[in-house]
């Protein structure tokens, strides 16, 4: 599943500020601009640069998608009753 929530990276290096804004969908161009910004001797942004972000923005889709797989969890499907849904660990156990 595909979590909609846009994610922001930001790099700070002397002078320059680099600052993205992307959605797990938009993870193919994000790389292509950090590759191509990392091969432009112009701009004062690394292959080091580009792979930290690369990582960065990997983890923050990752991590968002695992809160989200973890809401659905949590939430009670039509078939669950509340009391099913919020009965305590311990009564559940076989007595």
């Amino acid at each position: 599943m595909h979590n909609k929530d846009f994610h922001v990276l930001a790099l700070v290096k002397g002078e320059h500020q680099f600052v993205y804004i992307f959605d797990e969908m938009g993870w193919d161009d994000l790389v292509e601009t950090l590759c191509q910004q990392a091969e432009d001797p112009d701009i004062e942004f690394s292959w080091f640069d580009a792979a930290l972000l690369s990582h960065r923005a990997k983890t923050q889709i990752e991590s968002a998608n695992e809160e989200s797989s973890e809401a659905d969890q949590s939430t009670p499907t039509d078939n669950e009753t509340e009391t099913e849904f919020k009965a305590p660990i311990a009564s559940r156990l076989p007595r």
